[in-house]
């Protein structure tokens, strides 16, 4: 049986417009014609199809085993019958008898066409989701469909639908249809009627690490290092990054001529402000980096409590602490110590009350030294002209 010239051209294109591989198409083609085939003659589970696409050809066996005295026709042959195919047959095997499958009927080709479409879409989906799998948690970029009850559906420029949850989206961001939008991928959902359903983010820490290597040739490339991201998405985020070329500065090559690198990534999360804070290997010197751009007058740390008490000015007390104490809590996350930042003043009036010999006081320790004298308890003032 020839497959209709029509047919074959729409099943080449499906394998290179829709990246269905060809073995799924001619799998689909032949579950197909089976269902067609019994349709018209009744269940027959030893029907065997060829599908030749170079050729647009389809071949029909009947699977027979060969044996003395025959019972069911449908399924065996007998022996003498046999030989007339084949002069070789013996009892017990079994044979492969082309058959034509002839008109099938409007029906019967109706349903093939139904059966054929819906196999191919289930290989597109699994296609689709093999492919994304392979991209979690890369920098997407997506057009905005509609927002419905707080979640925004987006689509990927291969048309493939995706949401970004109420719970991943930037606080406050207005969105229109149509509008471009940069995301992260983080989940691939297996849908079981409209196909597999990709999850994105614009909340998530590592978004703003795919936009730097995206616009940052430097961190692209690996000369600059991203170490550590804490995030208020929307308001405000710190990112630690470490230069691994000496003649390289972090931090200028990340803001860019005028600031221009940094404003881009910026935009692109509505206008979220960026730190960038250069990494120090020493604690001390992080959390008095990690501070900006408030000065820091000395650090001291209590390791096994991942706690650090830092001493600021009386006019840096507000900075330090920023606005709805975002700056100190975005501080504690990329340092993972909580913070406890007190004004000189306070440390003073703490020191000259009553109760304050009573309480045990951590060793002091002078600028010489580090943290590496007694790691679990210390403290260190910060570097002169520094800013945390």
């Amino acid at each position: 049986m020839r497959i209709d010239a029509k047919v074959s051209a729409a099943l080449q294109e499906i394998e290179v417009t829709r990246g269905v591989p060809r073995q799924r198409i001619i799998e689909a083609l032949v579950e197909a014609m089976k269902a067609a085939y019994e349709r018209k003659h009744g269940p027959t589970p030893n029907l065997e199809l060829e599908v030749d696409m170079a050729s647009s050809t389809i071949e029909a066996y009947l699977s027979k085993k060969v044996v003395k005295q025959v019972e069911n026709p449908d399924l065996e042959i007998s022996l003498e019958e046999a030989r007339s195919y084949d002069q070789n047959a013996e009892d017990g095997d079994f044979l492969l008898i082309e058959i034509e499958l002839g008109d099938l009927g409007y029906w019967g080709v109706a349903t093939a066409k139904t059966m054929i479409k819906s196999l191919i879409r289930q290989a597109e989906k699994d296609h689709i989701q093999r492919e994304y799998r392979t991209r979690t948690y890369d920098l997407i970029s997506c057009t905005v469909q509609y927002e419905e009850r707080g979640d925004l559906f987006v689509e990927t420029p291969d048309k493939v639908e995706g949401i970004v949850p109420m719970k991943e989206r930037i606080a406050h961001e207005r969105v229109r249809s149509g509008q471009r939008l940069k995301c992260m991928l983080v989940e691939v959902r297996s849908g079981k009627r409209s196909g597999p359903l990709l999850v994105f983010s614009r909340t998530h820490p590592d978004l703003i690490k795919r936009l730097m290597e995206n616009e940052i040739p430097e961190v692209r490339e690996g000369s600059i290092e991203i170490m550590a991201i804490a995030r208020d998405p929307g308001f405000r985020a710190k990112v630690a990054v470490k230069s691994n070329l000496p003649e390289l500065d972090p931090v200028g090559t990340c803001i860019g001529s005028r600031g221009v690198r940094v404003t881009a990534i910026s935009h692109e999360l509505s206008e979220e402000k960026i730190d960038l804070v250069p990494w120090r290997a020493d604690s001390f010197e992080f959390i008095a980096e990690a501070l900006s751009p408030a000065k820091v007058l000395s650090v001291e740390i209590f390791e096994s409590e991942k706690r650090a008490l830092v001493i600021v000015p009386d006019d840096q007390i507000s900075l330090a602490i920023g606005k709805s104490w975002r700056n100190v809590k975005l501080a504690s996350r990329l340092t993972k110590y909580f913070l406890e930042v007190k004004s000189v003043s306070e440390m003073e009036a703490e020191e000259a009350g009553p109760k304050a010999a009573e309480k045990p006081q951590p060793e002091k320790k002078t600028p010489e030294k580090t943290a590496k004298d007694n790691p679990a308890e210390g403290v260190k003032d910060a570097p002169e002209g520094d800013k945390a």
